[in-house]
């Protein structure tokens, strides 16, 4: 290259650590760059693209004080700040796939481990600019939402012969706005086009997008178990056999789909609520803590964090402890709900609302068995106050239930029921409040005390009701393994049988494979290893 070329592209350097931004420093310089900016810090950076208009960012992954550089990259696309015209380069010697994988999520124009060599800079570097430069005309268009002037040019550039090296991507951005436009019948017929030219993983996706619009599912789900091989479609595919499973209410299935995509990229925070979503449909504590706590995790210092998701990882700790026999367990989980509501209380302005927080003290006095207390302080918040927020409905109402204020619980559910009619929430969210209420209703008690009653009824030979009863709380908590036990007894035991002998014989699997498979206090474990001794030819 001659030197004495200048190249006026405005780029910016964000990394922390001198010794690379004198690298990449450098390795411009070798190219004659000399518009260059630099940033050591996330909100450096960001006050930086509010005031210029760049042409390139490198991004480095580890960040001081706040941001890493991954919330930054999704601040600056999800707020505009990164034009379509501005490549992103992301750098990070921190190669865990869990992030790489949220990374590309994003699409960066390039992704570039540490340490690297100057010459695979630089011809990154020369790449995206080159790119971006000859798409700039369509990308500023798009900026601008000019759609139908976007895809004019670019059909005129796909018949210029030297641009055939861009033909892959100016095809790739005609699909996007086809879908953008939601011309999916048009759209459909281009992303078959190109899949007979080449197996492009953006045609796939784009053809999954139109047949799923358009209502022709069973081709959608075809489509999508090939797509599952593939590593580049992978994550898509996952994402959309989560919805698919869940409109055909496989909850099961559909979890674990979101589940595995959560494990490939975590930091993708709409995942992470789904799987919470997932999870308190099917009564799975644990992964619905998980998943809250991961979601405050990833979100901090982000532009996602506020007090709800806070309000959520204590809401999810006192669930989770309510279904767990572990003294230990409840009370580490107790600390976490506390501790994320004094952070709800304190850390935002303004803070969480005092009713919602005082609803989740409320519950985490009935944790601690203080269910007299936890009555008294429900019994001060007003009882017809609108709804503002459906999280915090449904936790004032499960609270009133739990609690023993039944009536005061079902007002509050039916107030929801109507709410949800007029608003149609987010699916997956509507599907739960339907099912807590239709479930709260069918329990005369509380959570803790199902398991309690349905012993009481077994000790007093009330066999049909205690398995009724053992059966709904096993119903709301699955993974109970002291449920398990109680109810697998109460089917083994009982003079006469309880439900038909299929059924039975499938909860005898279901409950044992669950017992075997958990740690049972020393009391539960005599006593399954003597029915067991008792039982076995039964069993056989």
């Amino acid at each position: 290259m001659d030197p004495a070329v200048k190249r006026d592209e405005r780029i910016l350097i964000i990394d922390d650590q001198s010794l690379s931004q004198s690298y990449l420093r450098y390795a411009l310089e070798q190219l004659n760059y000399q518009n260059i900016s630099y940033a050591d810090r996330a909100q450096t950076a960001l006050n930086l693209c509010k005031q210029n208009a760049f042409d390139l960012i490198i991004c480095a992954y580890n960040l001081p004080q706040g941001k890493d550089g991954y919330q930054l990259f999704d601040e600056l696309k999800s707020t505009g700040l990164q034009k379509l015209s501005c490549g992103l380069i992301f750098i990070s010697a921190d190669t865990d796939p869990a992030l790489v994988h949220s990374v590309l999520e994003l699409q960066p124009d390039e992704f570039l481990a540490k340490p690297f060599v100057i010459r695979d800079l630089q011809q990154r570097i020369e790449r995206v600019l080159s790119r971006k430069q000859q798409l700039r005309p369509v990308y500023e268009l798009l900026d601008l939402q000019l759609y139908d002037k976007a895809l004019r040019l670019l059909d005129q550039q796909l018949t210029q012969p030297e641009l055939h090296k861009l033909y892959p991507l100016l095809l790739k951005v005609k699909g996007d706005i086809l879908l953008q436009q939601q011309d999916y019948n048009t759209g459909l017929t281009f992303f078959r086009a190109m899949l007979h030219i080449q197996p492009f993983g953006w045609a796939r996706i784009g053809k999954v997008r139109c047949l799923l619009a358009l209502q022709q599912e069973q081709d959608a789900f075809s489509e999508l178990e090939q797509m599952l091989a593939r590593s580049e479609t992978r994550l898509f595919a996952l994402d959309c056999l989560t919805e698919l499973e869940f409109r055909q209410q496989h909850y099961q299935q559909a979890q674990q789909h979101i589940l595995t995509a959560a494990n490939i990229a975590p930091r993708n925070l709409l995942r992470q609520q789904k799987l919470l979503q997932l999870s308190r449909l099917n009564h799975d504590y644990e992964t619905q803590y998980r998943a809250a706590r991961d979601m405050v995790k990833f979100a901090r210092h982000s532009i996602y964090e506020q007090s709800d998701l806070y309000l959520n990882l204590a809401r999810a700790s006192i669930d989770f402890a309510l279904s767990s026999e572990d003294s230990e367990q409840q009370i580490r989980l107790n600390r976490q709900a506390t501790l994320s509501l004094n952070t709800a209380q304190r850390q935002f302005s303004p803070p969480a609302s005092e009713q919602a927080l005082q609803v989740l003290q409320a519950r985490l006095l009935y944790l601690q068995d203080q269910r007299d207390k936890a009555r008294q302080l429900l019994a001060e918040l007003s009882s017809d106050d609108d709804i503002h927020s459906l999280e915090d409905a449904l936790d004032k109402a499960k609270a009133l239930h739990e609690v023993g204020l039944t009536e005061a619980s079902k007002a509050l559910f039916s107030r929801i029921s109507s709410y949800c009619a007029a608003q149609q929430p987010e699916p997956m969210l509507a599907q739960y409040l339907q099912q807590e209420q239709q479930e709260r209703a069918a329990m005369a008690h509380g959570p803790r005390e199902l398991n309690n009653n349905a012993v009481h009824l077994y000790q007093h030979g009330n066999w049909q009701e205690a398995f009724s009863a053992f059966m709904l709380a096993w119903q709301v908590m699955p993974k109970n393994a002291g449920i398990a036990l109680n109810l697998w007894q109460t089917l083994l035991t009982s003079p006469r049988p309880l439900c038909p002998a299929p059924q039975q014989q499938q909860l005898l699997q279901q409950c044992q494979q669950l017992i075997e498979n958990s740690k049972l206090k020393t009391e539960q474990l005599q006593r399954y290893q003597q029915l067991k001794q008792k039982y076995l030819t039964k069993l056989a």
